[in-house]
């Protein structure tokens, strides 16, 4: 299981909803004077954002309190591939069928591009499935 601490914002019919705020790990590495990551991580440092999350355990929350949420380990490698090993997938298939049936190089990029679409696409409608699935869906595991 993935954790996170959160603080809860507020708590509805639809569910709990958490504040949590990203935070690097660059800052407990040993190598982050010298590594390129430290940079990108430090973008997104300290971003807010809110989320809802179930609450199956129907543990008793109020607002201001300090929870940790998290999501199955399988759940989301799977989102994770979807996300971006699809696309890419679908990229590649559509350069090489180009390639085959003798393309010139413009055609080859352009059915890339478009096999990058037609990939983005279906991931589109597949995440509609996973959307409504609870177990892809961030549970609050316990009150702190």
């Amino acid at each position: 299981m993935l954790e996170e601490t959160g603080r809860v914002v507020d708590v509805d019919d639809d569910g709990v909803w958490v504040e949590t705020i990203k935070q690097s790990a660059c800052a407990s590495c040993s190598a982050r004077n010298g590594c390129g990551q430290k940079l990108l991580a430090s973008v997104g440092q300290g971003k807010r954002s809110v989320i809802c999350v179930n609450n199956p355990g129907h543990l008793h929350v109020a607002a201001e309190d300090n929870v940790v949420i998290g999501i199955a380990e399988n759940a989301f490698m799977r989102i994770s591939l979807l996300i971006y090993l699809l696309p890419l997938l679908a990229l590649f298939l559509g350069a090489a069928i180009a390639s085959t049936l003798g393309l010139s190089e413009p055609g080859v990029i352009g059915s890339g591009l478009a096999g990058l679409g037609v990939g983005l696409v279906i991931v589109r409608f597949i995440s509609r499935t996973y959307m409504t699935s609870c177990k892809y869906h961030p549970v609050l595991l316990k009150v702190i």
